[in-house]
């Protein structure tokens, strides 16, 4: 019989019961409550109908919060909106406006302590930040560059906002103050996906030069350089996005055509898997394993829910 500890160097974990799913992915363990052996099993994820948005709109700024208590803040075409809402998992309601109007931005953070960067105010690329505490916006340290069409990851004293309009390779870091310049992404880029933290992020797609060119590249970040990793299997931009860390994500949706289009990635490669039931760009915010995208271009009101069941499981050793 084969000796697990001779091929992994360690015993197999005994415990009186299941790992959580953070803790037991990838692991295998022997539960002596039950007598089995346990392992994570994911199920295929899927979309469900979640609340409409109150303001159709796209080119929001996504990214922040979860799928019980999101936040999305400006966007337009046409036009150009300071409108804030607020998601509970059931419905979306309107609270406080951004002090600045604007399209294209990027969001950090949670619903109660969220930050809204750079974008477009119909006017002009702006490097104006925004903080949210739950109730109202209040205008905080400015970004190093202008732009629109970013990336936001991360929380409001620990942010990252990478790419614009250019196409741009800059990234800079938050700390809940002000901004400092970091290193650039390896493929500069405008209105791509993405999701993370601010030492575990991911950039996906995007806009890399005249329309239409959109890339397929994607790359991580450690907290110090961008990586580029596997790319995505269809070239895309402005989509929804969602994930915890760089090694698990859910881009949702495209502008181009538009597209419904969904894949996940496992920190290797990209999977395609179940399409959103409309086809669009829009906005993403939550985790790989619940998440929500809600709005996009052509002007949507609708948000769909996305769950993947990650249960532990028993096996038999032989």
């Amino acid at each position: 019989m084969t000796d697990y500890k001779a091929i992994h160097g360690k015993n197999i974990l005994h415990v009186a019961s299941d790992l959580d799913n953070a803790e037991g992915e990838g692991q295998i363990w022997f539960n002596t409550a039950s007598s089995d052996f346990k392992t994570i099993v994911k199920v295929a994820g899927a979309w469900a109908t979640g609340g409409n948005l109150n303001t159709g709109r796209n080119q929001t700024s996504g990214q922040v919060g979860i799928y019980t208590a999101g936040l999305v803040a400006g966007g337009g075409n046409p036009g150009v909106f300071n409108h804030s809402e607020e998601y509970d998992g059931t419905n979306w309601t309107e609270g406080n406006n951004l002090n600045t109007a604007r399209l294209g931005c990027g969001g950090m953070g949670t619903q109660t302590a969220g930050s809204i960067a750079a974008g477009h105010n119909n006017t002009a690329v702006v490097a104006l930040n925004e903080e949210y505490d739950g109730t109202s916006y209040t205008e905080s340290g400015d970004l190093n560059t202008a732009r629109q069409g970013v990336v936001g990851s991360g929380t409001q004293t620990a942010g990252l906002i990478s790419g614009g309009n250019g196409p741009s390779a800059a990234s800079e870091e938050y700390n809940g103050t002000a901004w400092t310049e970091g290193n650039d992404l390896n493929t500069g880029r405008y209105y791509g996906g993405g999701c993370g933290t601010q030492t575990s992020a991911i950039t996906t797609g995007g806009e890399v030069s005249g329309s239409p060119s959109r890339t397929v590249n994607a790359e991580q970040y450690d907290g110090s350089s961008w990586t580029e990793v596997a790319n995505i299997n269809s070239a895309r931009y402005n989509m929804g996005t969602m994930g915890a860390t760089n090694s698990l994500a859910v881009i949702a949706g495209s502008e181009d055509a538009p597209k419904a289009l969904v894949e996940e990635w496992d920190n290797t490669s990209w999977t395609e898997v179940a399409n959103l039931s409309t086809a669009r760009d829009g906005r993403g915010s939550g985790t790989a394993v619940n998440g929500i995208v809600y709005g996009g271009y052509p002007q949507s009101t609708a948000t769909e829910e996305w769950t993947k069941a990650v249960t532990a499981s028993s096996f038999t050793s032989s």
